[in-house]
């Protein structure tokens, strides 16, 4: 988690596969699961999607901590290897079937559950837990979680419920942090950030909520 994340960003940037940055703000208007966006070019990082129309899923990036677009100024910041102000978010649409449970939520704290879940013996995987800094909790999986990552949970001032996974600092030259959020009925954030950065896990959270919303022209319409 990081430095493999960047070497595949670099080489389809070469091989002019997918990845493609663009300074035009210029915007486009996607329709993804329940909701049309109009997001600018310059936060797209996924080339296939600068033709707008109905798409599964979109990829972003921005600069911490305001969400700055990428332009020939900034350039440098999203060239760095590694995470460093950067967040990288996937707005996808979730079609879910129905669990065990007969719920096809995509809530957070559904997707949580999930993880905690062993299919085996049907019972939650949690080995124990420890009080973690920032507010967080940290919790150790039986089978545990794949290697050298780690998993918290916390509550929000306002009360909400939050967990992100993070690489282990020993274990990755760049390791992040990734959670997920519902942003609609059929519309989900999955979204990445600098593990340096996770004593601001609350600021970031609620500023990706805001920068997407943004970009919401209208609920899908039929």
């Amino acid at each position: 988690m990081g430095a493999g994340f960047w070497a595949s960003k670099e080489t389809s940037r070469r091989l002019d596969i997918g990845y493609r940055e663009s300074t035009s703000s210029k915007p486009v208007q996607l329709e993804i699961g329940d909701r049309v966006f109009a997001i600018p070019n310059n936060h797209i990082w996924s080339r296939e999607s600068w033709k707008g129309g109905k798409v599964s899923s979109v990829n972003l990036h921005a600069l911490l901590p305001d969400f700055e677009a990428y332009t020939q100024a900034n350039q440098h910041e999203f060239d760095k290897p590694g995470w460093n102000r950067k967040v990288t978010l996937l707005l996808i649409e979730h079609n879910v079937p129905e669990s065990r449970t007969g719920s096809a939520s995509m809530t957070r704290r559904a997707v949580y559950n999930r993880m905690l879940y062993d299919d085996a013996s049907q019972k939650e995987r949690i080995d124990h837990e420890a009080q973690a800094p920032f507010g967080l909790t940290l919790h150790a999986l039986s089978p545990p979680i794949p290697s050298g990552k780690e998993l918290y949970s916390g509550f929000k001032k306002d009360g909400g419920f939050y967990w992100v996974r993070c690489g282990r600092e020993e274990k990755y030259p760049y390791p992040s942090c990734t959670t997920y959020i519902e942003f609609s009925e059929k519309t989900s954030i999955k979204y990445r950030f600098s593990r340096k950065l996770l004593s601001d896990w609350e600021s970031i959270d609620n500023s990706v909520l805001n920068f997407v919303r943004q970009f919401v022209v209208t609920p899908k319409q039929g």
